[in-house]
């Protein structure tokens, strides 16, 4: 089994503290190695491929040691046969670069966008629980919410959407509890 985690530790391991230009070198060779025409796998086409690279940069001049890692490294995964994992290597590499430098990503969906100033209140929020040096929120205007928000940050989601809410209000009446009156029953037997 494919674990994505350990790889990318593995190559921010050996990247002796450049990650962030490893990681943009590993970026920029897996791009063209998807762009050539056919499958690139096994230890012949890895041993292709490594030379047509090691040629470019000949011509590019001294490479650095964070691309050389990068080119031994996407080599190792063509001959593994695992490229077709390779996207989710370099977003755990991502994450690692973040973790790293104290970065926190995480998006928020909305139904309607909401002021500038409420954002900068949930970043600061976000950065004071988490002791973040920097909060990067991606954005995105959810219609179907109807209204409120959906936070994610990492594996933890905060729903306070209004259409969140309504599910609650609707599992709750099916099962005949009151919302907000746990294990009360909307019928209390005839009394």
């Amino acid at each position: 089994m494919f674990v994505s985690r350990q790889w990318a530790a593995a190559f921010a391991d050996s990247q002796d503290g450049e990650i962030e230009e490893g990681l943009n070198a590993l970026v920029t060779l897996a791009s063209w190695v998807k762009s050539l025409p056919g499958a690139v796998f096994g230890s012949s086409s890895a041993e292709k491929l490594e030379k047509l690279i090691r040629e470019g940069m000949a011509k590019a001049g001294t490479p650095s040691p964070a691309l050389e890692v990068a080119v031994r490294f996407l080599v190792l995964m063509i001959r593994k046969n695992v490229f077709r994992h390779i996207d989710s290597v370099i977003d755990e590499t991502r994450k690692i670069l973040d973790k790293k430098n104290g970065i926190v990503q995480g998006s928020l969906e909305y139904a309607f966008p909401p002021a500038e100033d409420d954002v900068s209140r949930i970043e600061e929020a976000i950065r004071r629980r988490t002791g973040a040096a920097r909060v990067d929120i991606k954005r995105q205007v959810t219609p179907e919410l109807i209204g409120g928000y959906r936070l994610r940050l990492g594996d933890e989601l905060i729903d306070a959407s209004v259409r969140s809410q309504l599910q609650k209000l609707e599992t709750s009446l099916a099962a005949g509890v009151f919302p907000g009156t746990e294990g009360s029953p909307l019928v209390d037997g005839g009394n």
